[in-house]
Parts: structure tokens; sequence; C-alpha cells
């Protein structure tokens, strides 16, 4: 099983974590097909499917026949709501809709994990104990962040103990915190780092592992 540092906020190590290998040290080779996947259904989720285009019933106008039936030359006319003329109604217009659609569970969970495992192996995950911040202070977490940490960019994922924080944190755009509840592939994939707290770690370990 992988052996991970816990480090504190000065990021100095504290302790060590032991890993499940099923969630941290998954093989990631080859394994993007099942990344697109997920996240195209995650995208897919989100799309407000809202679009319309009125159809031949319910666009206005073209109730009296336009032109005689015969022996005008033109071709038999019986309304102007026809999609072929000009003000008409669209044909094959989209329609509101839902584009949701699920992907196996188990596919999703080793997308995730296959993510985090690819981090860790490649020095970009890290743990920490915890941030402990005594007040709502958006300098001191950029200073922690940026140059204690030395990261241009980070996702952090915690739990409900970090509020001041998290509070901290929402000033700035290179960096998100989200809840371990709610560790998704897509908003892990978006950052170059990945920061977990232990209590977060933890959680993930028995989750994904299952």
């Amino acid at each position: 099983m992988p052996v991970c540092e816990i480090l504190n906020k000065d990021k100095n190590k504290v302790g060590d974590i032991e890993l499940n290998e099923a969630v941290f040290g998954r093989e990631y080779e080859g394994k993007n097909v099942v990344l697109y996947e997920v996240i195209k259904m995650q995208m897919a989720a989100w799309r407000s499917g809202t679009h319309s285009t009125k159809t031949y019933a319910t666009i206005s106008g073209g109730n009296s026949k336009p032109f005689r039936q015969k022996g005008t030359g033109r071709a038999r006319r019986g309304t102007m709501r026809a999609s072929t003329l000009r003000g008409g109604a669209v044909a094959m217009g989209p329609h509101p809709r839902d584009y949701s659609y699920t992907v196996p569970k188990k596919k999703r969970k080793v997308a995730v994990s296959t993510l985090l495992s690819e981090r860790l192996a490649t020095g970009r995950l890290y743990i920490i104990d915890k941030f402990d911040f005594q007040e709502i202070k958006t300098k001191e977490a950029r200073n922690v962040l940026k140059n204690v940490w030395n990261l241009r960019d980070a996702v952090i994922v915690g739990g409900d103990v970090e509020e001041k924080f998290i509070l901290s944190l929402r000033n700035l755009q290179d960096f998100l915190y989200i809840h371990y509840t709610q560790a998704n592939l897509y908003d892990l994939m978006a950052y170059k780092h990945i920061i977990l707290t232990e209590e977060a770690a933890k959680h993930l370990n028995e989750v994904l592992g299952l």
C-alpha cells in the first residue's frame, strides 16, 4: 500500500498515512477512455436543455389559404407556416430535453481513483492535517498556498471544520475548495495539484476502495 506524508500548514511533515492501493495505487496508463466518459457524463448533466423552436402547430399566422388552388401556375399552398417558406416553422428544430445520463458507478470510482493515483505518482497530491485559520483572511490564504506551498493552482478537498479557511479562499480564482462528499472527476482534473485534508483522504480511502 502507498504511504504518503501528512504535512502541516507550513509544509512540514507531521506524520504518515497509509493509503488504499485500489484508490491511490491504481495503474493509470491507458485509462484515458474511462476519464473521458465520466467527464462527458458530467458535462452533459450540466446542459440546461431549455432551447426551443416553434413548430408548424405553434407558429402564428397562416390560417387562411394564401392564394387560390388552381390557375396561378404555382404549387398549391394551404398555409404560409410551412417550413419551406420564409417566416415559416423551423423544420426538426430543437426542443426542451434532458441531456443527462449515467455511467456505471464502478466506472466513476475507477476514473476518480485513477486520477488520484496519477497525481500521487507525479508528486502533485498532498495531504495536510489541517489549515486551522484563526481568522478570515484572503492574504494569508494566498501566502500559504502560493508562497509556502509554492502552488500556482490547486483544488482542496476537505470537511466542515475549515470554515474560516474556506471563506478566506473565496476570492482566489486559482484555488477551489470542495467538500469530500462532493469530490468529482471534473473539479479534480481541472487543477494541476490536489490537496486533501487527512479527513478527506480517509473518506476517499474508504468510499472509493469498496
